[in-house]
């Protein structure tokens, strides 16, 4: 059983933050974090069913929003410190409350530059573990915060990504470890366009090599 949790988060800008905390009635396997894309929320398949997976092995979930999309603007340069510092906040809370065997986080696009950034500047999280669902190869804000992380990852792209960048894979792969998991013609949202099986089976693969990527990890 789990149970709905509402955390004390403010956005940046002072309003009430909601966002969705699913918290085991027992004693927890995991706590697995989920980050958003700027326009992929944590209803997207991608991050809907992993942490769907992980709640019925015993983990606690947190699904997090962020406090610019409430005010429905754009994500910007300018919104990033404040994203960064709600998601922070709440992570540090949840972590406050309970002790996990085990801390992952799961960011979508953008989600994974913050998750990465968040995994590079908090030390305890040293342990946790990464899942990088179409990030944005080729960005500073990516990579350069990528290779310094040092957590175990498991990095997602589609070959139809407009991320997609073959050349900065090879690159991040020479810097540090990772599993890297590459969809053939699966777009940005992991969707291959006019094929319906392909993407659902595209979803199912992600989700399946993520789940088994973080439970693994656990010995």
């Amino acid at each position: 059983m789990v149970d709905l949790i509402r955390l004390p988060i403010q956005t940046s800008d002072g309003r009430p933050l909601m966002h969705k905390f699913y918290r085991q009635t027992h004693d927890p396997q995991g706590l697995i974090v989920l980050f958003p894309g700027g326009n992929y929320g944590v209803d997207g398949p991608l991050l809907y069913y992993l942490g769907e997976m992980l709640q019925a092995s015993g983990w606690d979930s947190l699904a997090l929003t962020y406090g610019y999309q409430t005010r429905m603007e754009e994500l910007s340069v300018e919104t990033i410190p404040g994203l960064v510092g709600e998601c922070i906040a709440a992570v540090k809370y949840v972590l406050s409350e309970r002790v996990y065997p085990q801390v992952a986080f799961a960011g979508k696009s953008i989600g994974a530059s913050v998750a990465a950034h968040i995994c590079q500047v908090e030390t305890a999280l040293e342990t946790a573990r990464l899942v990088m669902l179409n990030p944005p190869l080729g960005h500073a804000f990516f990579d350069n915060t990528f290779v310094e992380t040092t957590q175990p990852a498991f990095l997602v792209s589609g070959t139809a990504d407009r991320f997609y960048d073959a050349a900065a894979l090879e690159t991040l792969g020479a810097s540090r470890a990772f599993e890297l998991c590459v969809i053939n013609d699966a777009d940005h949202s992991m969707d291959v366009v006019g094929n319906l099986e392909a993407s659902m089976e595209a979803v199912k693969r992600v989700v399946t090599g993520a789940v088994a990527f973080l439970q693994t990890s656990l010995t």
